[in-house]
């Protein structure tokens, strides 16, 4: 089985998708498409199947913290998965809270990708794009997207697929059941905050990047610091114990979540059936020009 070295595990430091099995399921082709017949189905198979190298520059903030001299040379990065994995890795590189980027470190790799995207895509005669999505549930505040190509004209004949790969998080849609019959919107939210937390900022590796040397100590820190400017909190890195932070930030994030689903969701239960954690959408769309 294919492994990743992940662009989000440099770009956020071991984060995300460190030693996620690279899974991937087809799906979405339309009954009257069968993936054999469907364009769209083979272009996703390839994406699936197929592997990358992708070399990027990390974006690290401006510090006024001691750097060593060959700082400079620790930016570059080389990641290596399949192509439907580092697409994903490009939305997770991209999660936002209310269209409010988490971290620009990985820019660069989010426009790497896309090029390297582009030369596998498409078809004689055909159009491709691709578009990759990370939702804890739909339409949540928080999510990762990312868009390899032009969208397709509204009045064309469009097919699409669909794979999906793993997020680096829990699948938590048990956990949101059980909360929603127990706790209603509020258990449900504390799910969802709690693993989305839990999986941006796992304690220990964060712990360890925090200590760390450069330039994962910048990276981790302002990422802290924005994950808590967006969720009305304050943390304070050298100081609180990245439990404490977590905890703040989880609960500060539920309460956004648990306001968005009473107005997206009929019930708590409706809410909890809607949760995904846990994996990325990959779709792919073919057309002709």
């Amino acid at each position: 089985m294919t492994r990743a070295t992940s662009a989000v595990a440099d770009v956020t430091v071991f984060l995300l998708l460190v030693g996620a099995a690279a899974t991937v399921i087809l799906s979405g082709a339309s009954a009257e498409h069968p993936p054999t017949a469907n364009p769209a189905a083979e272009q996703a198979s390839m994406l699936a199947a197929s592997t990358a190298h992708v070399s990027y520059d990390l974006t690290v903030p401006d510090t006024d913290d001691h750097l060593p001299p060959e700082h400079v040379t620790r930016h570059r990065r080389t990641a290596h998965g399949t192509v439907a994995q580092l697409l994903g890795e490009a939305a997770m590189s991209n999660v936002s809270v209310e269209g409010n980027r988490l971290s620009i470190a990985g820019k660069d790799f989010e426009s790497a990708m896309r090029s390297t995207a582009r030369d596998r895509l498409g078809s004689p005669g055909r159009k491709a794009s691709v578009r990759v999505t990370w939702e804890p549930y739909p339409g949540a505040p928080i999510n990762g997207k990312y868009r390899v190509g032009d969208r397709p004209p509204a009045d064309t004949d469009v097919r699409a697929a669909t794979v999906t790969v793993p997020s680096g998080m829990q699948n938590a849609s048990a956990a949101a059941r059980s909360a929603a019959a127990s706790q209603g919107y509020d258990g449900v939210s504390t799910v969802v905050a709690r693993e989305v937390v839990d999986g941006l900022f796992p304690a220990d590796r964060t712990r360890y990047a925090l200590r760390g040397d450069y330039p994962a100590d910048v990276l981790m820190r302002t990422r802290y610091e924005r994950a808590a400017e967006l969720t009305g909190v304050e943390v304070a890195p050298e100081r609180q114990s990245t439990v404490a932070m977590n905890r703040e930030v989880t609960a500060a994030l539920a309460r956004q979540l648990r306001a968005d689903m009473r107005s997206r969701f009929d019930s708590p239960a409706a809410a909890a059936r809607a949760v995904r954690t846990s994996e990325i959408r990959v779709t792919v769309r073919t057309w002709s020009p």
